[in-house]
């Protein structure tokens, strides 16, 4: 059979260069918040680079253009197939966001491409398959470094039939041959160089300032005090820990309501539980969520998670509503929580008790609230006047072999 990278594609070649490098971008096939954080990179670069993107499920990978529908979906199985359809498409700079999909052909075929490539790590994957490092049915690991402890936990149910050692080993190669590794937080970098002290990751968040409410969200005296829990949540993301909170709330029927903005892994919306302590709204569009924090009033943002996010675009959006945030004392939620001001956190975080305790006392203290909303909008602007990534990008294409193994 062919190789279809070999071959014209209605996709491709659809922009002239218009003497702008080419940059391709590869990430994952479930973008979710991967795929808006590629897009604004996209749309804020792009008038120095034309964009080409890669999305990589397993042995099939879609190419799509900047602007391009469904794309081309090519059957690529061998690690000589990315050095092809980088020729193909004329490439010059190939940035890597993750291998999740095709994991052993993109880490074999990166080492070996002609040109550089840079790596921005978004999760824990690299280090770990476990991708938010939370063993089965427990909380975030804290990052060992002791293999057997982690030999133990990939081997419980489900099991994860890899060795660790080799693991990090293939992949800290794959990141010592990068031209650049970035991160968008100071804790993510943290977490890479537990494993790779050699590295020194770049610090870049995203540019991410989405439109929000223009005024604070005033209370209803008659109604409960509405706290928001936005964005779909796996286990990971708080799933299980806000139904603990709806529990507990009911359990001492306090007079708050949880409003979840998105489904959960166990339920869909819309839907009423816990006798009306749980709200599940379910799926929303992201240019609806200022009018649904609206709706519900919410005054306070609760996170939840139980793993250390890397960045969370989504406390950007309810900070842009100026909706103050309640975060877990650790990871990248606490990090921007602390540097903006823009709400608080929760020492012990594995407690419903402590979050229902810190929510009521700053249920009682409107003034706080309103200005700590303030703060976090604040902290949404201004943008980049010139992307840190130019200057990446470019830094990597005078040098090609700058950072390579």
């Amino acid at each position: 059979m062919a190789d279809p990278t070999l071959s014209a594609s209605p996709s491709m070649g659809r922009f002239g260069s218009m003497g702008r490098p080419r940059v391709l971008q590869i990430l994952h096939g479930g973008t979710g918040g991967l795929g808006v954080a590629v897009d604004l990179l996209e749309q804020q670069t792009g008038d120095r680079f034309e964009h080409w993107c890669l999305g990589v499920e397993a042995g099939c990978w879609r190419v799509l253009g900047r602007g391009d529908g469904a794309g081309e979906r090519l059957f690529l199985r061998d690690a000589g197939a990315l050095r092809r359809l980088v020729r193909r498409l004329g490439v010059d700079l190939v940035h890597v966001h993750h291998i999740l999909g095709d994991r052993r052909h993109l880490a074999r075929a990166l080492r070996r491409l002609p040109i550089p490539y840079g790596v921005t790590v978004h999760d824990f994957y690299f280090a770990c398959p476990r991708i938010h490092m939370v063993p089965p049915g427990q909380v975030y690991c804290d990052a060992p470094t002791i293999l057997d402890r982690c030999r133990e936990c990939l081997a419980r149910d489900p099991c994860v039939p890899v060795d660790i050692a080799d693991w990090r080993q293939e992949h800290g190669e794959l990141l010592r041959g990068a031209a650049f590794v970035t991160t968008p937080t100071a804790d993510t970098a943290r977490v890479v160089m537990r494993y790779w002290p050699d590295l020194q990751p770049r610090v870049v968040p995203h540019d991410y300032r989405p439109r929000g409410l223009d005024t604070p969200i005033e209370p209803d005296p008659d109604e409960p005090f509405s706290v928001g829990v936005v964005g779909a949540l796996g286990p990971e993301k708080g799933g299980e820990m806000v139904e603990r909170l709806a529990e507990a709330a009911r359990a001492r029927d306090l007079p708050l309501r949880l409003v979840v903005l998105g489904d959960t892994h166990r339920h869909g919306g819309p839907q009423s539980l816990m006798e009306g302590w749980l709200f599940v709204h379910g799926s929303y569009r992201r240019e609806e969520l200022p009018r649904w924090l609206r709706e519900y009033r919410i005054r306070l943002a609760a996170f939840p998670a139980i793993w250390p996010e890397t960045f969370c675009l989504t406390l950007s959006e309810t900070w842009a509503s100026r909706v103050p945030a309640l975060v877990p004392a650790f990871g990248a939620l606490a990090e921007r929580v602390n540097a903006a001001q823009g709400g608080w956190t929760v020492a012990e975080w594995t407690q419903p008790a402590a979050w229902l305790d810190a929510i009521l006392r700053h249920a009682r203290d409107p003034e706080a609230l309103a200005a700590a909303g303030e703060r976090g909008c604040r902290s949404l602007l201004p943008g980049y006047t010139r992307h840190p990534v130019v200057a990446l990008y470019a830094e990597a294409m005078a040098s090609p072999e700058a950072g390579r193994g």
